[in-house]
């Protein structure tokens, strides 16, 4: 009899300590209603939707009366606003705030540019503008990124050490679902920057861009594919990325020298971003198991 009340004691704070460690990791997971690995992955996706834009805008140049392309602008377009009211809606702090502050005044002046009917004066500005919408909506990412990693060390006071373990791996996570989400916005911009180099619309960068897009494109591939927790379902997503890259690479010096049909460019590029997407989105749920 004497040992019951001693073990309920000993369970009571137990309890609570646990309790109060399961609502500390929730609350420091989290980007207002939703968790930092979705804020991430919705973030770095605003990146690939300017370069879709800018893509599909400067398409229609050449294809005026193609149906896809012009329901890939608008439909980009309501899917970009849509989703930084989210984001900003959401933002639980100042820092991410101003960053998306800056980036919706960006994007006013932008918005004006894709929605006027496609012409070669509007899309020189728009080659001249997208990179610093571009680069904003970048800022918004990584400071996401940041402020998942304070609220994660803010959280590590409650933290066993086994489960210190598991919480190390997370930033590796983080980033991993950032390079993801950054070869959606590189197939896009490899397009962009495609239909950029044509005679009318170039400048003495064009050439250069396509070249360190193309470059920065292939090298993250691999640093996906040995990522350590892959599961069998992503290593398999990532070997379909690798063939339809494959298909690209193999045309490499037709793309540098536009002889590649404007179509074979626009289907090509789409299906990557697709195929990326489904990758960043199996790493946004993936968990880290600890051994």
């Amino acid at each position: 009899m004497t040992n019951k009340p001693l073990t309920y004691n000993r369970l009571i704070p137990l309890f609570f300590l646990v309790l109060l460690m399961n609502i500390s990791h929730a609350q420091h997971d989290k980007y207002g209603n939703i968790s930092f690995k979705k804020a991430i992955n919705t973030s770095g996706k605003q990146r690939m939707l300017t370069q879709k834009m800018a893509k599909s805008y400067l398409y229609l140049l050449s294809k005026p009366d193609d149906s896809q392309a012009k329901k890939d602008l608008m439909t980009a377009k309501v899917i970009f606003e849509e989703q930084n009211r989210i984001l900003q809606q959401n933002a639980p702090f100042k820092e991410v705030n101003d960053k998306i502050v800056l980036v919706n005044k960006l994007w006013g002046d932008f918005k004006k540019l894709i929605e006027v009917s496609p012409n070669y004066d509007i899309a020189k500005k728009i080659m001249e503008s997208n990179t610093d919408l571009l680069k904003a909506t970048n800022e918004v990412v990584r400071q996401i990124i940041m402020q998942s990693k304070k609220s994660r060390k803010n959280a590590s006071n409650y933290l066993n050490e086994s489960e210190s373990n598991l919480k190390k791996d997370a930033p590796e996570l983080e980033e991993i679902i950032n390079i993801a989400g950054r070869q959606r916005m590189l197939s896009q911009r490899l397009a962009l920057y495609y239909y950029g180099n044509e005679q009318v619309i170039k400048n003495k960068n064009s050439n250069q861009m396509l070249t360190n897009i193309f470059n920065e494109f292939d090298g993250a591939l691999n640093m996906l594919l040995i990522f350590d927790a892959n599961t069998s379902e992503i290593d398999e997503k990532i070997g379909v990325a690798f063939s339809k890259w494959n298909t690209i690479k193999k045309e490499k010096q037709k793309l540098m020298a536009q002889e590649l049909k404007y179509e074979d460019v626009y289907k090509m590029t789409n299906e990557l971003t697709r195929v990326f997407n489904d990758i960043t989105l199996m790493y946004e749920k993936t968990k880290i198991d600890s051994h």
